[in-house]
């Protein structure tokens, strides 16, 4: 389905350990800057919909932080797309309110709930006290009025063992959909220990792969395991997925968009469309797309590069220099060597 990710803001409510992006925590509704402008929304949808992107998925930040998500969510519904979102389920009951008018409610395909552990000591220790029950009471909530839920769980060294009760939970919880991932590696959780080594990679997808095999529901790997295609296929470098990031800005990666540490702006960053049409950036992204192939098929010939191509994902964290002068993989060698 080709969609568009909107970072409605750039605000979070937890400050939980493994979280690759460069948020603002804190109290923040005097802050403009850190919330996307409405206008600007809807400008970008106008012009989307008649190149045939009908889905919207938000994230941010913690969506329905935005001073005017339910106005948000008019705007996205009133436009004709669909829509779901991601939240950490933190102050749901006025979540749910939010969502509730008969307009928002007729666009909302589901809610997906960042989940990132099978018990309440493993997920809570990532997220802080209190975090897990409430997202297994929003997910329950959403049952019982007819909200299709789904998990997402980032797979690191604090729930690495908690793969098979995790798909177990998700089933007691009936949910439509999980989704399993890598933890995306930062600075600052690698110094919180929270990586795991390359060479366990492969071992947590055969772990997952086996346990889609066993449940009802649907479970599923995020981009970025192991592939033997060197030419990515990830919906970003297919322009199945556009990403507007909470200034309004096109980038090519939601993955990549204000990664901590990062320190500043890269190449990924295609067009300011508060000042230019989403037509004009779109034709810089095509541009980087291309650009970016080119450089994989170079590698591809490379003997001393090709094996990096098996995670493509890292390849673009280092491709864009998201994580210091040391290239990501030297990092986490070196950091499992330290163990």
């Amino acid at each position: 389905m080709p969609r568009i990710g909107i970072e409605l803001n750039n605000v979070c409510n937890l400050d939980c350990t493994h979280c690759f992006r460069s948020i603002y925590r804190g109290g923040a509704e005097n802050n403009k800057d850190l919330f996307l402008p409405l206008d600007v929304l809807e400008r970008i949808l106008l012009e989307a919909g008649p190149l045939g992107y009908n889905h919207v998925a938000i994230t941010g930040g913690e969506p329905p932080m935005h001073p005017q998500f339910g106005e948000a969510l008019d705007i996205i519904a009133r436009l004709g797309f669909t829509y779901h979102f991601l939240t950490n389920a933190r102050n749901f009951q006025k979540t749910l309110k939010a969502i509730s008018t008969p307009l928002r409610r007729s666009k909302l395909s589901g809610i997906s709930f960042s989940l990132d552990g099978a018990t309440e000591a493993t997920h809570d220790g990532i997220r802080g006290k209190g975090s897990y029950r409430e997202v297994v009471t929003a997910i329950a909530t959403c049952q019982a009025v007819g909200i299709e839920a789904s998990i997402i769980t980032t797979i690191n060294k604090a729930n690495r063992h908690e793969i098979d009760q995790l798909a177990l939970l998700g089933a007691h919880l009936k949910v439509k959909r999980q989704i399993f991932g890598h933890q995306n590696p930062t600075e600052h959780n690698m110094g919180e220990d929270l990586i795991l080594p390359l060479t366990e990679w492969r071992a947590v997808e055969r772990d997952v792969a086996r346990v889609m095999t066993g449940f009802r529901h649907d479970i599923s790997m995020a981009v970025g395991f192991y592939t033997d295609y060197f030419l990515p296929r990830c919906a970003p470098l297919t322009l199945d997925d556009l990403n507007i990031d909470y200034r309004g800005r096109l980038t090519l990666c939601c993955q990549l968009s204000n990664y901590r540490d990062a320190g500043g702006d890269g190449e990924d960053v295609v067009g300011d469309l508060k000042k230019e049409s989403l037509t004009s950036a779109l034709s810089k992204l095509m541009n980087l797309v291309t650009k970016v192939h080119q450089e994989r098929l170079e590698m591809a010939a490379d003997p001393n590069q090709k094996d990096k191509l098996h995670y493509p994902c890292l390849v673009c964290v280092e491709r864009f220099q998201k994580t210091g002068e040391k290239p990501i993989l030297v990092q986490m060698e070196q950091a499992r060597l330290k163990v």
